[in-house]
This record gives C-alpha cells, sequence and structure tokens, in this order.
C-alpha cells in the first residue's frame, strides 16, 4: 500500500490520526485507484485521490448535529492495482483485504474505484464472519458476464453469493432501477431481498419500512454488516459524476437518512464509481462528503 503525500493533518477534516500503536483508530481509510472492471466512462481511479482533497472540506458534525470530531481517522494509502490486469488486481485486493478485516478492530471505509473492487473486499470481510450485505447502486450488478468478463463492474454481487461469502438472503438492494436481461430473474430465483428506487418515488412510507423490516430480517440472522454504496444510487441530477449516471434514483437526503437506520455493528463501508472528471460543479464530490459525514457520524455514536 502507498501512503499519504499530503500531511495528516490536512485531511479527513483534521480527523487523521498518526499511524502508530499510540494512536489506535476508530475508523481505518483505504483507497481502491482501479477502474479495469468499468465498462462505462471512465474516472473512477481517481476518485480516492479527489475524496482526500476534498476531505480538508469534510464536516465532522452530521445534519443531526452528532459530534464525530473525536475520531480518529487512519488513513493507509492506496492498494496497489494494475490496470491492464482485472484479474490480478482483484486477486490482489483480495489478498490485501482479507489481512485488513483479519488485523482491524475498527471499521474499515473504502473509497473505490469501479464496482468490480466491491467482490475482493467483501471476500475479506466474510472470513470467519456471518456477513450480512447492503447493496446501494441503480444496478444489480448480477450479471453472469459483462464485456466479456465475468470479474467487472457488472457482476460484483454474483460472484459473491456464488462464492458463498454471503447467502442472498442476507443481502438487500437498494435504490435499483437499472437492469440488464436476466438480472431481474436472478434477484427473484435467489431470494435476494430489494427495495428498488421506484418503489420510494411510488410509496416513500411503506419504502422505508420494507428497508427496516429487511434489515432487521437480516439482523437476526448475521453477526456483523458490510454496507457498500455506489453513488449512482443517487439520481443523475445529483451526482453527475460517475460513469453511468441514471435517472429516477434516489435524492441526497433520502439516501443520507437510509444509511443512518442501518444497524449495527457494521465492519466496513465503501463508496465506489465516483469519476472526479466528469463532476459538475462538484456536486458529486460534495456528495460523497455528505456521505462520509454520515457514516462517520455512525461510527462515533456507535462507539459512544
Amino acid at each position: 500500500m502507498q501512503g499519504l503525500t499530503e500531511p495528516h493533518a490536512r485531511v479527513w477534516g483534521g480527523l487523521a490520526a498518526a499511524d502508530g500503536p499510540q494512536d489506535a483508530p476508530d475508523v481505518i481509510v483505504l483507497g481502491v485507484p482501479f477502474e479495469g472492471g468499468a465498462g462505462g466512462a471512465g474516472g473512477a481511479s481517481l476518485g480516492p485521490s479527489r475524496v482526500r482533497e476534498l476531505s480538508r472540506r469534510l464536516k465532522t458534525t452530521d445534519r443531526h448535529g452528532r459530534d464525530a470530531s473525536r475520531l480518529k481517522v487512519l488513513d493507509l494509502g492506496d492498494v496497489e492495482t494494475w490496470r491492464f490486469d482485472l484479474a490480478r488486481s482483484i486477486e490482489h485486493v483480495g489478498a490485501a483485504y482479507q489481512q485488513v478485516f483479519r488485523d482491524a478492530a475498527a471499521p474499515v471505509l473504502t473509497f473505490g474505484g469501479d464496482h468490480s473492487v466491491t467482490y475482493p473486499i467483501v471476500l475479506g470481510a466474510a472470513q470467519g464472519r456471518t456477513l450480512g450485505l447492503v447493496w446501494f447502486d441503480a444496478h444489480p450488478d448480477v450479471l453472469d458476464g459483462y464485456q466479456g468478463s465475468s470479474i467487472s463492474h457488472g457482476s460484483p454481487l454474483r460472484r459473491i453469493i456464488e462464492d458463498g461469502a454471503v447467502a442472498p438472503e442476507n443481502v438487500l438492494l437498494v435504490g435499483t432501477r437499472a437492469y440488464d436481461a436476466g438480472e431481474v430473474g436472478f434477484i427473484r430465483e435467489h431470494g435476494i431481498n430489494e427495495v428498488p428506487a421506484a418503489a420510494f418515488l411510488d410509496d416513500p412510507l411503506q419504502a422505508r419500512r420494507d428497508y427496516q423490516r429487511h434489515l432487521d430480517a437480516i439482523a437476526a440472522r448475521v453477526g456483523r454488516f458490510y454496507v457498500t454504496l455506489d453513488i449512482d444510487v443517487m439520481d443523475a441530477s445529483c451526482v453527475p459524476g460517475t460513469g453511468t449516471p441514471v435517472a429516477g434514483g434516489l435524492g441526497s437526503g433520502e439516501l443520507i437518512g437510509l444509511l443512518e437506520r442501518l444497524p449495527e455493528p457494521v465492519v466496513g463501508y465503501d463508496v465506489v464509481e465516483f469519476a472526479p472528471a466528469h463532476d459538475v460543479g462538484g456536486m458529486t464530490g460534495h456528495a460523497v462528503l455528505a456521505v462520509t459525514t454520515t457514516i462517520l457520524a455512525r461510527i462515533a455514536a456507535a462507539r459512544g
């Protein structure tokens, strides 16, 4: 892994901790600057560096006044990847995260990168755990193959399920609305839980109840959760800075509310598919920062 090139105090809203045993972190941050699995417009590999740059302006108090200013954030830098070697990169990310989740005593927050990287990250998080998986995304990502690859950003959830890392009944899809042929059938045949984007538009109160019901049922079966957030779960008008913007999605306030209602404990989060080159007026970057503030406030509340 590569270290940061900037002074720690200038990133993560001043929360960055020194890299030493005397400063046990409350949150571990990693970047995976990889877009070799992306089939849409490129640019997601620049996501981690842009988020770190923006993090100087990170708010450490959330919209409900919950204070995360005492958290210590340890940024371990970026996991090495190879732009033209998807298989090697996925394998290496998996090995790195097996070690991270084996050693970490704090939640792990990852910034991607395209969504292909979530497959090996979840494999690492699931080692020795019965894991629940909450998947915020416009796309269900259960294609068997996409543009000639079985491990692209069109397939990570399918690979996770078929590898047995997470049981399908312990997966919750949220905000989905862009399906390719065969994906709806796969979701139904495998009993994957889903609250699609249309539900939040048609009957928001019922959608929130369904979301909570699914979370409660999964929580009764698992010991830990992992949460992945593809930024395109939000409506394209909110997040132009992604390679696959999709109309008809969640608003930022709705998404933050859903994140606030996640159960604990969560061992890891990732935020993926932020492509800064396509952003307009910094809208997507600031949405990522708002999501990050929400996650940190959740962690602070859980850690007391």
